[in-house]
């Protein structure tokens, strides 16, 4: 996985926000993850518009009292590499056209 990659959700997976219980979810075919917000705002960023890069400076801004940028660049490569392992997130080694 390369910086310039463009991660996307695989086909039939979702992010869902539940009114009632007021939760981020990621759905998928044989489940659900409850997200908590960093992970939201990653896996809404993983749209093939956005390259790994995009997604790290735009987080770097959304959350400026975050820990160093080091540590939001870790967290990105961290949930995109386990959730992506799962099969419920590809990643696209080109950016898009």
């Amino acid at each position: 996985m390369q910086s310039n990659s463009s991660p996307y959700l695989a086909c039939g997976v979702r992010l869902f926000w539940d009114d009632v219980r007021q939760q981020r979810f990621l759905l998928f075919p044989e489940g659900a993850i409850q997200l908590n917000q960093t992970a939201w705002a990653i896996l809404e960023r993983c749209d093939r518009n956005h390259t790994i890069n995009q997604i790290i400076s735009e987080l770097a801004l959304q959350f400026p009292n975050a820990s160093p940028n080091a540590s939001v660049e870790a967290d990105v490569y961290e949930l995109i590499t386990k959730i992506s392992q799962r099969g419920l997130l590809n990643v696209s080694n080109s950016p898009s056209v």
